[in-house]
């Protein structure tokens, strides 16, 4: 095993040998509504291009039956990509069925707006195995700058009543709370972590992701650390498989506009495109330090470390910089 299939084998799964990651995606992102409530000037919404809004019951029933067939290769299935996920009515029918057919580790990310407690006791009921509160602060005027059309006081209650459920309904059921952290809010961590910590329990995490660039698609991007990421190969290739709200599959989280086809689950299984030709090829290109020559590749920092998980070294990114250069 070569120091980067070393590396993504301690990214993304410790366990497993390097060839297992190629087998079979660990994670899948199934995006079933393509539309958002909010309007943060983090996310690209008002680039979006595709107009499939809401999942039909037949990709669904595709997409979730290969699914169920493939359990026991799965980490987790993750029922969200760009759009927030409870815009769609069928979200608890929908985590329902993976449970009852054993996949127990369902997740959402939510801006929690939508969040009431008929929502929440639906969802927990459900046996929705983890949820992701997107909140980046606790200050009314810093949090309804970055959440554009959302009320800090209804996103507070929602998560802070949904805790509340989790513990009596399905006590289970981990709950990530994650911070954007940019100029605005990144001195506000301690008292953000402090806070929510009163309301949690040992199996859910706090933790802030800095803001990354969506594959240098993002206009106005303001960094605020440095990036390891551009240098080295990227662990969505190796674990991440993404189906769009029609089928699509693209080249990977970043690609909202499916710039860089894979395919589409309505004419391939799940690991007939994760073993394609191109994606292959894909990963090829970023183990030889060609990840540049796909343009949404090259300066892409969206797997930046978060707080509490710092595997690559400084050191170890600059070698693999330095190595790529010389070829």
């Amino acid at each position: 095993m070569t120091k980067l299939e070393s590396y993504l084998n301690r990214r993304i799964d410790t366990k497993a040998k390097y060839k297992d990651l190629l087998e079979f995606p660990k994670y899948i992102e199934v995006e079933t509504v393509n539309a958002c409530n909010a309007r943060c000037p983090m996310c690209t919404i008002n680039d979006w291009e595709r107009n499939y809004p809401v999942m039909k019951d037949n990709v669904w029933d595709k997409i979730s039956d290969d699914i169920i067939e493939n359990k026991t290769s799965i980490k987790r299935v993750s029922l969200y990509r760009d759009g927030e996920p409870l815009i769609d009515k069928k979200m608890a029918s929908r985590i329902n069925k993976l449970n009852q057919n054993g996949i127990h580790n369902t997740s959402i990310a939510t801006n929690v707006s939508l969040l009431n407690e008929k929502r929440a006791t639906d969802l927990l009921e459900a046996g929705l195995g983890m949820v992701i509160f997107s909140i980046d602060s606790l200050k009314k005027e810093v949090f309804e700058k970055i959440r554009v059309r959302l009320k800090f006081e209804q996103v507070r209650d929602n998560a802070i009543r949904f805790l509340q459920l989790r513990d009596k309904i399905n006590p289970n059921c981990r709950v990530w709370i994650r911070m954007i952290r940019q100029e605005t809010n990144q001195n506000e961590w301690d008292d953000y972590y402090n806070f929510w910590r009163k309301y949690t329990s040992d199996v859910d995490r706090i933790y802030y992701h800095n803001i990354f660039n969506w594959g240098g698609q993002l206009d106005n991007f303001k960094s605020i650390s440095k990036s390891f990421e551009p240098n080295l190969p990227c662990v969505a290739l190796w674990s991440l498989l993404v189906v769009f709200a029609n089928g699509d599959v693209p080249l990977c989280n970043v690609d909202y506009n499916n710039k860089y086809p894979t395919g589409s689950i309505m004419k391939n299984s799940i690991k007939e495109l994760w073993q394609s030709k191109i994606m292959n090829a894909r990963r090829k290109l970023h183990l030889n330090g060609n990840k540049k020559d796909i343009s949404i590749c090259a300066n892409c920092n969206v797997w930046d470390e978060v707080k509490g998980e710092e595997i690559v070294s400084p050191e170890f990114a600059e070698k693999v910089s330095i190595l790529n250069s010389n070829q």
